[in-house]
């Protein structure tokens, strides 16, 4: 007596959307069983009124080959990018070595990312509190007071060593110029503790750099860059 009282409660317990959704998941020969049903169900459609079921499934099928295909299409410009970038770096390595003043450097830079790239700015800032002395006097006209340094470093980077995001007018006035073309930067603090300088790149499209851009190429570059630095300037502690 017990035991019908207990299968009345459960016969009486209402059936979920997802209780028929499971069921249909743990019996896939349900539809084979039951090919009627397939002819017979129709879903809403914004467009045609209502389609039958196959359809609906070939039409989630186009929808994943489509989501696929423009994933596919995505890692693979991401690809490309990432190894036109690993090529122009490693030629660009043995450039910048051959380098006799930290102008040069820039200048190579410069040059180097607009012709391969498309980079159409890079700078080169090094912490003025930091320098001892210096060779050459060019190299005097990229030095950075600490104060617009700290600026830099603590309230456009939030103490990160990079930095990636839209230009601002008032970043532009501290890190760029007027004169530069450029809407979004990538920013990367150079030193072992980020108080050595500041490499930025410029970029003309304003969602060039944003946050969720690999920056393992940049990195290397910044502290490769901050290695060939002691041969053209004296650094203090």
């Amino acid at each position: 007596m017990e035991e019908t009282k207990t299968q009345k409660r459960l016969n009486l317990r209402p059936v979920h959307e997802s209780d028929i959704a499971q069921y249909l998941i743990s019996n896939p020969a349900f539809f084979i069983r039951h090919p009627e049903v397939l002819d017979t169900v129709e879903i809403p459609h914004p467009m045609k009124g209502s389609i039958s079921l196959v359809e609906a499934q070939q039409k989630r099928l186009k929808e994943q080959i489509h989501l696929l295909t423009t994933r596919m299409h995505d890692v693979n410009n991401i690809a490309c990018h990432n190894a036109n970038i690993f090529r122009t770096f490693f030629g660009l390595y043995n450039d910048l070595y051959q380098c006799k003043s930290v102008r040069e450097i820039v200048d190579l830079l410069n040059d180097t990312c607009r012709a391969y790239l498309f980079i159409p700015c890079t700078h080169l800032w090094i912490n003025e509190d930091r320098v001892a002395d210096f060779q050459n006097p060019l190299d005097a006209e990229l030095f950075m007071d600490i104060r617009e340094f700290s600026a830099v470093c603590n309230d456009i980077m939030k103490r990160e060593k990079v930095s990636l995001g839209k230009l601002t007018e008032h970043e532009r006035k501290i890190i760029f110029s007027d004169d530069d073309f450029v809407f979004s930067r990538a920013l990367v603090r150079m030193g072992e503790f980020g108080d050595l300088g500041i490499l930025a790149f410029g970029h003309a499209d304003s969602n060039h750099y944003h946050e969720n851009l690999d920056t393992f190429f940049i990195e290397q570059l910044a502290d490769y860059i901050a290695l060939l630095l002691p041969r053209f300037i004296r650094f203090c502690r």
